[in-house]
């Protein structure tokens, strides 16, 4: 049974029917345990509201994703017992991106910056923030020449770092996700499902509330450490006049004692320090799975927890206990002899 915990509040807030919500992956290594919590938050908040929830690959960095993660991504959500609504990408929407990012340019909320990472920081007050904010100078570019510099971007007249299109937000805002945030950075490289057709490609900050958007999403949950994000996700959304969905925030799920981080996990594999991203001693999903340990014991273990604003941070020895419990409840007990020895009784 799944429990809402404070979610109830939070449907309370848009309480419309159908509910549509997602578990929006990005394709650059195998899930972990924290993602099993996102999958039975977003799937089984929307089965609980009679609504359906979607699965978008978040592929917008062509440099890091491979077909071999789209595959066992789903593999894995359907491992848990759950069907997506639907099978998206957002690169479906690059057209749609793109020409939004034009729309922000012409309505004098959009620049192409050409400052290099060093001023960048100095802008946003140094390395402590212990100088006065200030914008960038490129944001006094009148509209048509922000509108010129970001189609030679599209056109490929700029290499990867030379040029960048900036949200026109609220440098004075207390916030940093406020800070004229990146929309479209130039890649070199080609696109597992377009190829080499673009030679820009959006930002997280801008593709994600965009996508939510053309879905009609109606919750949009992520852990919080996307509470600042919110800001500007309600920003980007409501400047460019389109469907505003809800972002609320949950507290993800980490284990104690072991290694999640998909970087560091990627690292242990090439170093050959483990066997590969289904290692016993790995907390990824596939290999808990290789571990014997069937799916409801996961789900039950991430119920057990509960939906909370709090970040938990569980010991492994909590997860094994939880998972055992499950097994003593749900597995028939059986007696074998391995090594019988044959007794003759007269």
């Amino acid at each position: 049974m799944f429990k809402q915990g404070f979610l109830k509040d939070v449907y309370e807030e848009r309480p419309v029917t159908p509910v549509f919500t997602r578990f929006p992956p990005e394709p650059n290594g195998f899930l972990h345990i924290g993602h099993a919590k996102a999958i039975a938050v977003n799937f089984g908040f929307a089965k609980y509201r009679k609504g359906q929830c979607y699965l978008r690959y978040d592929d917008t960095n062509p440099e890091a994703e491979e077909e071999i993660y789209f595959t066992a991504i789903l593999d894995t959500v359907r491992w848990l017992g759950f069907e997506p609504y639907k099978i998206t990408y957002s690169s479906d929407n690059f057209q749609k991106l793109y020409d939004l990012a034009e729309k922000l340019i012409s309505l004098d909320k959009g620049y192409v910056c050409h400052c290099d990472d060093a001023e960048i920081k100095r802008q946003r007050g140094g390395e402590k923030g212990e100088t006065p904010r200030y914008r960038c100078k490129h944001a006094e570019q009148t509209v048509e020449e922000n509108l010129q510099k970001f189609r030679d971007m599209r056109d490929g007249k700029y290499k990867p770092r030379e040029a960048f299109l900036r949200m026109q937000m609220d440098i004075t805002d207390g916030n940093p996700q406020m800070w004229d945030l990146a929309a479209y950075r130039v890649l070199d490289a080609d696109h597992h499902r377009t190829g080499s057709k673009w030679k820009i490609y959006p930002t997280y900050d801008f593709t994600h509330c965009l996508c939510d958007s053309f879905e009609g999403i109606t919750h949009s949950l992520c852990t919080t450490e996307f509470i600042l994000s919110r800001v500007s996700y309600e920003w980007l959304n409501k400047t460019l006049g389109v469907y505003e969905p809800m972002q609320r925030e949950y507290g993800r799920l980490s284990l104690g004692g072991t290694v999640l981080s998909k970087r560091k996990i990627l690292k242990l594999v090439g170093d050959k320090i483990v066997r590969g991203w289904d290692d016993p001693r790995l907390y990824t999903l596939m290999a808990i799975k290789r571990r014997g340990v069937p799916p409801g014991a996961i789900l039950e273990f991430v119920n057990e927890l509960g939906v909370t604003t709090n970040a938990t941070v569980i010991q492994i020895v909590r997860f094994e206990q939880s998972v055992r419990k499950y097994l003593e409840r749900t597995v028939p007990r059986l007696m074998v002899v391995l090594d019988p020895v044959p007794v003759i009784i007269e």
